[in-house]
């Protein structure tokens, strides 16, 4: 019986302790599609002001940023096309169940955020995958001509 009330004293603790890093603010490491560029620096304000998650934001091609992020570069969230998001995806690099943010001129470009495999900070991420595919981010893709859903 002691045995137990420790080990459950000491998951407690871990996952206490878990918890109380991921409440404080993060910096997370965005690496986007330029194309993405307009949106995500008008949306990014709102969700650091909301969060008290700082953003830090690079832009690339879509190949450049598909090459980061199979490397071990360390990246939270990354943006890019589903096809290239599909690919990280299949090579585990970034985690299953991207979201769709919107889509382009043409049925090739749909905008995808997904979590990197190597994100040090999974539950600010996940926060900010919510924000980007959320009602407030789908009213800014649409005034800037991208469609959603």
């Amino acid at each position: 019986m002691m045995r137990a009330i420790r080990l459950l004293a000491g998951t407690l603790a871990l996952v206490t302790g878990v918890l109380a890093a991921e409440a404080s603010a993060a910096e997370l490491k965005v690496l986007s599609t330029d194309a993405m560029r307009p949106m995500l620096q008008e949306l990014a304000p709102a969700f650091e002001a909301a969060s008290k998650n700082k953003l830090v934001i690079a832009f690339a091609s879509d190949a450049d940023v598909e090459k980061q992020v199979a490397s071990d570069d360390t990246i939270d969230v990354a943006i890019l096309t589903k096809a290239r998001i599909d690919k990280l995806v299949g090579s585990a690099r970034i985690l299953t169940f991207p979201k769709v943010l919107a889509q382009g001129s043409s049925e090739d470009l749909v905008y995808v955020v997904g979590l990197s495999m190597f994100t040090e900070q999974p539950i600010a991420a996940k926060a900010l995958m919510d924000f980007l595919a959320g009602p407030e981010a789908k009213k800014v893709y649409a005034a800037k001509g991208l469609k959603t859903s």
